[in-house]
């Protein structure tokens, strides 16, 4: 268990999880990316025992009344486990309730950003015995998610899921002219990318007059600028 964000941890991630501890005056932080294929791909685990989420995404999502498939189905923004506990069965609640117990942790709040109509985050505020109560009253907690939303919009993980969405959609580019984009971003030669990708250097130079009819620039060096702006 660690009892604050880490200096190994993602710098962006780090002071998003000291700023939401510090503010929200909360000893745990769940952090985690969402992308198209799952929930919590990668996450940070802080104030509480990483065997929390592992319990929870084996199976106690089911019993929790802030199960976050269900809130990003809603497309929630910020939601209070207060909120939702008496919507749930007295049997679920009882499970959930010491789920929990195990945990030490005793109230929670869940924070979901999005960028573009998806989700691409989740931050779950834990109040431990000994943390000061949520007040509903006490922060204006849209403004605080659509601030920390802002900031997260610009990390690297989300850009380069946005790029994607955009080359594919906008440009029609395909999966593997997507991996030749990055690695021309990269500075690979032709020979480079076919050996990384195994395939023959002659398929490496058809990928890449696709992309450049595709993008409507003339050359590789103008893939990387024009797809840097993206």
């Amino acid at each position: 268990m660690r009892g604050s964000a880490g200096s190994n941890l993602d710098p962006q991630i780090d002071e998003t999880i000291r700023f939401a501890q510090g503010l929200f005056r909360a000893s745990g932080i769940v952090f985690g990316w969402v992308s198209r294929d799952s929930l919590f791909d990668t996450r940070e685990v802080v104030g509480v025992s990483h065997r929390l989420m592992d319990e929870y995404l084996g199976g106690m999502v089911r019993h929790d009344p802030l199960n976050v498939f269900d809130l990003i189905a809603r497309r929630e923004k910020v939601a209070f486990l207060a909120q939702y506990r008496t919507a749930m069965s007295a049997e679920n609640q009882a499970i959930h309730t010491g789920f929990l117990d195990r945990f030490g942790v005793v109230d929670e709040a869940d924070l979901i950003f999005w960028d573009g109509g998806l989700p691409i985050a989740v931050l779950g505020v834990l109040k431990r015995p000994g943390d000061p109560p949520f007040h509903d009253s006490e922060f204006d907690w849209e403004t605080i998610r659509r601030y920390l939303e802002y900031n997260l919009r610009q990390h690297p993980h989300v850009r380069k899921g946005r790029r994607t969405r955009q080359l594919a959609g906008a440009y029609g580019l395909t999966p593997r002219e997507i991996e030749v984009v990055s690695l021309l971003e990269m500075g690979a030669s032709n020979a480079k990318i076919a050996e990384i990708l195994g395939i023959g250097v002659a398929t490496v130079k058809t990928y890449i007059v696709n992309i450049l009819n595709k993008l409507g620039v003339d050359n590789r060096a103008s893939i990387v600028a024009y797809t840097a702006a993206l």
